[in-house]
């Protein structure tokens, strides 16, 4: 957290924006190669919330999109890595097959041209007779052909993308939701990224690497960035999706509707998920917003119609609205490529010319799901060239550069030959649940058994409150340690600091005088609009430091109130404790929270043992659970050290990483520490009340949700976040059903050994 060099390194060599399928598989290639470190930002509350969970699962089998398009080039080569991963990973997915059919000459003649197109690029499709056809779907119509793709499938996106985030964090990268991205600049490490929180907290962090995948917002972001004369229009193509309750028909392979040239989708087909449930759509509505997921009741209709063009048997009355999704599009052409001026847009990745280290993923629509992996792997080629300058900078800085290490162990300690370089090492914790910091500008401090600053040269600045003069005296009284006061070149009031330090140019220099900045905790709270950010967006950002005496204890030992006279002289705490409270906060590690589910803190330096590595993890564990992370344990999904160029080592995993239910996992804990207390009684009278209380808590709950539209009415109700993902509520609810059969076998068993325990009374 000290730590200062002529040339201030940037926060990540790696920063993509997005987590969706697109923006996770990259992330996790990124944080696969030695030397770089990934964060990936996400502005919903977890991966995969927009276009990525709003399709219909396919793995498409890349035959609509030309031959030279990138389109082309990465389905066929993401379809591939996906069954592969599949495969290898056991992520749900079934190579069902998809039928495209022809109702009359004309569709069959472009269903003529797709075959020859798959031939050409070496996916196989194949004709079926009609009559085959008909045995094998008999409730699906094709008047005129058919044309089998035996390489489409689809895929549990949910349990695709909770696969690629948990391997990406596994390999030491940072996720952080929540987080919106509201504006990116050019910086000297690079980039610059400015998000905003829910609650309106703002940040900023700096990455050699930028890349932009965040999908819907994708365009607006990189307009952001780039000069107008290379800006893009986003168009928004809202795909409504439809359910089927019916019990027949239920064909078994995708049905699609033949492509027709110039439009924007490929009609309303037939897809089905890992159960077998059908579902329709997507139909094509051109809209404004992108954060239009109504599904539009008025365009039933006309589904239905198309639907029923292939599938006569339907139920109309039991098809029903279900969810919508929006495609990000660069114009309005046609999602199939004829090569006649149809408008067909291909994906945009590319590496913009005159921004280094900045990738454009643009208009990442169908068949992004299935590139994703392929998208990942041309993403990592167009950022080596630049990880590759950046080694060699490095390279070249590290035998020119005057870089001082401040807070270092003592390089004395090493044998000369050793050719080891001294580097920190992070305990990086992540929560399952945001952490929202409400003192932002007084970051916590955790004290080490070992500490980081063993360097007698680190010099200090310590600002404080007025007058000054009274924290100078104290410094230079013969009972302040020497070698502290020693360290301590600079005592500032906060009037003085104000009056002198206006300037860019002044507070570079004070920057560059002081190697540690102290400040009064009375003062510390005013300083980020006196020094700027200079010094907020650096990791000499003041650290706060109590300089007032210890209040005093009444009989009872609690402490007693300062009086108003006290706070207004602002007095200073005798020499002793002085030096103590400063020596407490060099030697502390600092907590900085900043809005998101990560943090991380700095907890040693390889020079170190392995025992003081572990005392010091243990001590700043410790001390993240008790004062920081609400919730404690139970809000913690994982525990991981790691160094500025290793992939993370996992140290602690929580079993369940996504659980939201706090309530069943109370009840659960009290049903778990009633049959350990029966235990521990020897057979006494169990706690039957307390169990029947989580039980009727229980049911409770259920009969709410039962209620439907009068809980929808409920204040507590309308405070709760909507799930709209179908699968995901279904995992909940399972999880949930899971919960309470566990507890009615736990009660069962009490009552057993109740019952047992009366027996053996009985039988002596």
């Amino acid at each position: 957290m000290f730590s200062h060099t002529s040339a201030q390194a940037a926060d990540y060599t790696h920063v993509v924006v997005g987590a969706g399928a697109v923006g996770l598989a990259i992330a996790r290639k990124l944080a696969e190669r030695d030397g770089t470190s990934t964060l990936l930002i996400e502005r919903h509350g977890s991966v995969g919330t927009e276009t990525s969970s709003r399709n219909s699962e396919v793995i498409h089998a890349g035959i609509y999109y030309g031959p030279t398009s990138l389109k082309t080039e990465l389905c066929l080569k993401g379809k591939r890595m996906m069954y592969d991963l599949c495969e290898e990973k056991r992520i749900p997915y079934r190579n069902c097959r998809k039928w495209i059919l022809a109702q009359n000459s004309q569709q069959h003649e472009q269903l003529d041209k797709t075959h020859e197109f798959a031939k050409s690029i070496g996916v196989p499709t194949n004709f079926i007779s009609l009559a085959e056809a008909q045995s094998q779907e008999p409730d699906v119509h094709a008047a005129n052909a058919v044309l089998e793709s035996p390489t489409t499938g689809i895929i549990d996106s949910h349990s695709y993308m909770s696969y690629l985030e948990s391997d990406f964090q596994s390999k030491g990268g940072d996720l952080v939701c929540h987080t919106e991205v509201n504006g990116i600049e050019t910086a000297t490490q690079g980039y610059r990224i400015h998000t905003t929180s829910p609650t309106g907290d703002t940040a900023s962090i700096t990455s050699e690497t930028l890349i932009n995948s965040a999908g819907l917002a994708a365009v607006p972001l990189s307009n952001s960035l780039l000069p107008p004369e290379r800006h893009l229009k986003p168009y928004y193509a809202k795909g409504s999706y439809y359910s089927y309750a019916g019990s027949h028909p239920r064909p078994k392979r995708l049905i699609y509707p033949a492509p027709t040239t110039g439009a924007a989708g490929l009609g309303t087909h037939l897809t089905m998920d890992m159960t077998g449930a059908i579902r329709f759509g997507p139909d094509v509505e051109w809209v404004d917003d992108p954060n239009d997921l109504s599904v539009n009741e008025d365009r039933l209709s006309a589904a239905l119609d198309e639907i029923q063009s292939y599938l006569p048997s339907i139920d109309r009355e039991k098809v029903m609205l279900d969810y919508a999704g929006i495609r990000p599009k660069l114009g309005k052409g046609s999602a199939v490529a004829s090569g006649k001026g149809d408008g067909f847009s291909d994906f945009y990745i590319k590496k913009e010319e005159g921004f280094e280290g900045f990738v454009n993923l643009l208009g990442i629509e169908s068949p992004g799901l299935t590139s994703s992996l392929a998208i990942a792997d041309k993403t990592l080629r167009a950022s080596s060239a630049l990880l590759k300058h950046i080694s060699s900078e490095i390279d070249r800085k590290a035998a020119t550069s005057s870089t001082k290490i401040l807070l270092q162990p003592s390089l004395d300690t090493f044998d000369e030959n050793d050719g080891m370089d001294v580097e920190p090492v992070w305990l990086s914790l992540t929560t399952k649940k945001h952490i929202v910091d409400q003192r932002r500008l007084k970051p916590g401090k955790i004290p080490l058994p070992h500490s980081l600053n063993q360097s007698p040269t680190t010099t200090v600045c310590l600002i404080t409150c007025d007058p000054q003069r009274q924290v100078k005296d104290t410094v230079a009284h013969p009972s302040f340690p020497t070698a502290l006061s020693s360290r301590i070149t600079k005592v500032i009031g906060i009037s003085k600091l104000k009056a002198r330090y206006q300037s860019f140019e002044s507070r570079r220099q004070l920057f560059n005088a002081h190697d540690v900045f102290l400040a009064d905790d009375r003062v510390v709270t005013m300083l980020p609009k006196v020094l700027g950010k200079i010094f907020y967006q650096s990791p000499k950002k003041p650290v706060p430091v109590s300089l007032q005496p210890y209040r005093q204890t009444n009989a009872s030992g609690k402490r007693v109130a300062a009086k108003a006279a006290d706070e207004k002289t602002k007095t200073i705490a005798p020499p002793l404790q002085v030096a103590k409270e400063i020596e407490k906060t060099i030697n502390c590690a600092l907590v900085h929270l900043s809005p998101s589910n990560n943090t991380s803190v700095r907890v040693g330096y390889s020079s170190f043992t392995a025992q003081q590595i572990a005392d010091n993890v243990e001590a700043v564990v410790a001390g993240l659970v008790e004062k920081f992370i609400p919730q404690g344990w139970r809000n913690i999904r994982a525990v991981n050290i790691k160094g500025p160029n290793t992939m993370a080592l996992p140290i602690w995993l929580a079993d369940e990483l996504w659980v939201d239910e706090a309530d069943v996992l109370e009840k659960e804990e009290e049903t778990a520490r009633d049959l350990t207390a029966v235990a521990k009684q020897g057979g006494k009278k169990p706690k039957e009340e307390a169990l029947n209380k989580a039980a009727d808590d229980d049911q409770g709950r259920v009969s709410k949700r039962a209620r439907g539209d009068e809980a929808a009415t409920n204040g507590e109700r309308k405070k709760k976040r909507r799930v709209e993902d179908t699968d995901l509520s279904k995992e909940m609810r399972e999880r949930r059903e899971k919960l309470r059969e566990q507890k009615r076998l736990n009660k069962a068993e009490m009552q057993g050994l109740e019952e047992g325990k009366k027996e053996t009374a009985i039988a002596a």
